[in-house]
């Protein structure tokens, strides 16, 4: 009787149309139900039988369903879903294969078959890539159903963690394959011959993909005549080849803890390009003529294709111990020990020179993890960086110099890397901020310019607390392609060719150099191949602290309760996060574990400042101890508490 009844169904839809409506993302629950947050202070619940439609991370719409005073989100739209492309586990359920995608609630499962492309025979506990194909909310599906499309690693990889990773950003897991290289008797024609100049490189004592090498002399007056011979790649490598067509999308050489994917074959990048000491390689070498002070222009450069033969491979330690006289170097080539004391000396002469025409920011430390056999963390060395490491830093920064001045008179365009400085959104955020702390020969014209943004980091350089404060209102590096300042660094411009084996960027920056050197015709690099080269950029910055986070979390997991030095980098309403300064994990510190009372205690994040009792206790870049208190390996997060301040 009531079957088909228009009267009903046009009752239903109005009735429907009444109830209240939301959209916001799930948030699943590991006991089965979950929640919809519509913003920081509004959310709905969603039952148990509703989470059966729905994934966490879902962006869905629906309505609110009141009964007996409770609200409830019933849903009814999928505008995106968290699953499209996804990483997951194997298993099975009823002999039914089964993924189960990470950072997922460990019960949610989802049905899937195999595209026939995957070749290995999957077993319970495999990590794979799957894309959903079905979803119960849209139109005619009522199910969860995905496909295994990529085979990542077995349940037993010792390398699980890098591979998954890897997966997890699209991010290749091996080094390009090519069978043979050749030059090209075009790339053969007009290279100079400096075999017998004597190059050496300084690296890590690992380094195989060897991109500089460097010689320098003086003359009477004191001046340095450096020279920069680095690795060229494109001469083995035809624009728009295959190869080059693969490095083009790969961007930049992967490196991860203990793992490196190279941008370019293993060939060319750890052999035929490699700068390898006693090896007759293709170059592009810039000659630079360097005052005592460290200034050079123009006329004082010049580029050469050149083929070299580095005479040694000397590592960053041993010349510092050297310098320092604390070893002696482990190389009896008296000319290079002159060498490396003129670069010691040249190296100075330009920090002195940055101080006051650019900008100088203190050396972080680095820190590599060591790893045992099963790729397990044994320990975590804190490396310091020497005078090798300003030697090479100085050096490179002059080449790039020397190629930025060349591209913008006698090319035009080239890939360059840029910074703009403050975020301008933020200007009046931190005008009030100068102001608060007694500096207030600013205003908002000044600070968003080249030359204020200079004066500023020169004026708070030795204040840890303002630069740490002021480092969040700063906008990311980009690439351009035309001659725009790199506040950051305190240039005018700045393009790079260094590293050509490591970064696609710096190739197209040789070609076009070559093009120039050589009168040819110019290619300019296009658009939408800087924005690859960013995104790129972001996936290898995050697929690095995704492992970092992993391999401290893992070796701290049985050191409970032990003690260390930390530095505060951030403060939020929760706490603060905490650099362990010997090891350089992240840790959050709750309240909680500073000050028992809450009542009494309070943050301040806009002030970067942690108060009890009304006083300023803790602020940003303080170093206190703190001891581990929980390690979180489902998220990879480190709690810790407070022992005592280092102030």
């Amino acid at each position: 009787m009531f079957q088909n009844n228009p009267l009903l169904a046009k009752l239903k839809q109005e009735l429907n149309e009444q109830k209240p409506r939301v959209e916001g993302i799930v948030r699943a629950h590991e006991k089965g139900f979950g929640f919809l947050d519509v913003d920081n202070k509004t959310n709905y619940f969603i039952s148990i039988s509703k989470m059966k439609q729905l994934c966490h991370g879902d962006k869905v719409s629906g309505t609110i369903i009141t009964n007996n005073d409770k609200e409830s989100f019933e849903p009814e739209i999928l505008i995106e879903s968290s699953l499209r492309k996804f990483i997951g586990k194997i298993g099975f359920l009823d002999r039914a294969m089964a993924i189960y995608p990470e950072n997922m609630p460990t019960n949610f499962a989802i049905r899937c078959k195999v595209n026939p492309q995957v070749e290995q025979k999957l077993k319970e506990g495999d990590w794979v890539v799957a894309t959903l194909q079905s979803h119960p909310l849209e139109k005619d599906k009522n199910h969860f159903s995905a496909e295994v499309t990529k085979f990542i690693a077995s349940s037993d990889s010792n390398y699980q963690l890098w591979l998954k990773t890897l997966a997890r950003y699209d991010l290749e897991d091996e080094a390009p394959q090519a069978e043979s290289f050749i030059i090209s008797v075009n790339e053969q024609e007009n290279r100079e011959d400096l075999t017998d100049v004597q190059f050496f490189t300084i690296d890590s004592e690992n380094t195989e993909d060897m991109d500089d090498a460097i010689t320098i002399s003086q003359n009477e007056m004191g001046n340095y005549n450096l020279m920069i011979a680095i690795a060229d790649p494109t001469a083995y490598i035809e624009q728009d080849s295959e190869i080059d067509n693969i490095a083009k999308i790969r961007n930049f050489t992967t490196y991860l803890p203990d793992f490196n994917i190279p941008m370019l074959p293993k060939q060319l990048a750890e052999d035929l390009c490699s700068l390898k000491a006693n090896q007759k390689r293709p170059t592009i070498v810039c000659k630079i003529n360097i005052d005592n002070n460290g200034q050079f222009a123009n006329d004082d450069i010049s580029f050469i294709p050149a083929w070299i033969e580095s005479k040694a491979k000397l590592s960053y330690n041993n010349v510092s111990d050297f310098l320092a006289g604390r070893s002696d170097l482990n190389n009896n080539n008296a000319t290079i020990k002159e060498q490396l004391k003129l670069l010691s000396e040249l190296a100075k002469a330009r920090i002195n020179w940055r101080q006051k025409n650019a900008l100088v920011f203190k050396a972080n430390n680095d820190y590599r993890f060591i790893l045992d056999d099963n790729r397990q963390v044994k320990t975590i060395i804190k490396e310091s960086r020497g005078i090798a490491n300003n030697i090479v830093e100085e050096v490179m920064i002059i080449a790039n110099l020397a190629l930025t001045m060349y591209l913008k008179e006698k090319v035009g365009t080239g890939v360059f890397n840029i910074h703009s400085g403050f975020d301008t959104k933020y200007i009046e955020q931190i005008l009030k901020i100068l102001a608060d702390n007694g500096i207030t020969d600013f205003d908002k014209e000044s600070l968003i310019s080249f030359e204020g943004y200079i004066k500023l980091r020169r004026l708070i350089e030795d204040n840890d607390f303002l630069s740490t404060r002021l480092r969040k209102f700063q906008t990311p590096a980009d690439f351009s392609l035309t001659p725009e300042p790199h506040f950051g660094l305190g240039f005018k411009a700045y393009a790079t060719w260094t590293s050509p084996i490591r970064k696609y960027g710096d190739m197209i920056n040789h070609r076009l150099l070559k093009a120039s050197l050589k009168a040819q015709v110019l290619t300019p690099p296009a658009n939408e191949q800087l924005d690859g080269m960013a995104d790129r950029r972001k996936k290898l910055r995050l697929a690095e602290r995704d492992i970092a986070d992993n391999l401290y979390s893992q070796y701290l997991l049985d050191k409970i309760g032990q003690t260390f030095t930390a530095e505060i980098v951030d403060i939020n309403r929760g706490g603060a996060r905490v650099r362990l300064t010997d090891i350089g994990a992240l840790g959050f510190l709750p309240l909680s574990m500073i000050h028992s009372v809450r009542d009494e205690i309070a943050p301040d994040p806009e002030e970067g400042i942690i108060k009890i009792k009304d006083e300023t206790a803790y602020k940003l870049a303080d170093l206190i101890t703190i001891a581990i208190h929980n390690v979180r390996m489902e998220n990879q997060s480190i709690i810790v508490k407070l022992i005592a301040s280092n102030a």
